[in-house]
């Protein structure tokens, strides 16, 4: 049975799994009998798991609907719907990790904080109003100067790539994530935002990021875009021959 999954995983890891494939995949890793050597999967697959299951709250759903609705031209509803949906799931990751994380740990003194933790707090959501989009980009910058960036900060500068009103601070976090682009939960990250993304520089950043990468997982969406008349035409463009490309690999 390990060998299955693990023969699985890697299909999963070369975008060459079907749906029911995933299903199990995700199916295995919310079991409390993963074996050790597979259990650095099991953050990765309960993370988005759980992150699509959650509701968020009248407010919240109010403040991502506002967020998209200023990102520019109007597109068809189905595409919209989608593109709401899957962001209010990557936005609501971020609140429920922290969550998590704030509430699972003992209570502790804080003696002073540090630059890891003033990066954080710059970039939480609700930061955004209160700070300059100078502010936010010095921020992400920093986190560049980190060796590793833990699961909380890899969310965050998802949802400020997904998020933020201003498009440069977006660029930034997109350049940022591409630096761990070796981790799992920020390749899975740039795969769905490329969902939700209207703004051409971000959405041809991403796609240039994605066949860099090599990730396959990414050739069915940069077909639908290719194919979306709401796009610009060098996003289709750019999207077609990123599929053609990822499909040879």
């Amino acid at each position: 049975m390990h060998q299955e999954i693990e023969k699985l995983l890697e299909k999963y890891y070369e975008g060459e799994t079907s749906l029911q494939e995933e299903k199990y995949i995700k199916d295995f890793f919310s079991k409390s009998d993963v074996p050790p050597h597979l259990q650095h999967h099991v953050a990765e697959f309960g993370y988005y798991q759980k992150a699509a299951e959650e509701q968020p709250s009248v407010q919240i759903k109010t403040q991502v609907l506002n967020t998209i609705q200023k990102r520019g031209r109007v597109v068809q509803f189905g595409i919209v719907s989608r593109r709401i949906a899957a962001g209010i799931a990557l936005l609501i990751g971020g609140f429920t990790a922290g969550y998590y994380f704030n509430n699972s740990r003992p209570d502790i003194l804080i003696v002073e904080s540090t630059p890891e933790s003033n990066l954080k707090k710059t970039l939480q959501f609700e930061q955004v109003k209160l700070t300059s989009a100078s502010d936010r980009i010095d921020a992400v910058h920093q986190s560049l100067e980190l060796k590793e960036l833990d699961q909380e900060l890899i969310q965050l500068l998802i949802n400020t790539l997904n998020f933020d009103d201003n498009v440069n601070v977006r660029l930034a976090a997109c350049q940022a994530l591409a630096r761990f682009g070796d981790e799992p939960m920020v390749r899975e990250g740039l795969i769905q935002s490329l969902k939700i993304q209207t703004d051409p520089n971000i959405q041809i950043t991403l796609i240039e990021l994605l066949v860099i990468m090599k990730e396959k997982r990414a050739s069915t969406t940069l077909e639908q875009i290719s194919k979306d008349k709401a796009a610009l035409d060098i996003v289709r463009l750019k999207a077609q021959e990123g599929a053609a490309r990822l499909i040879t690999l």
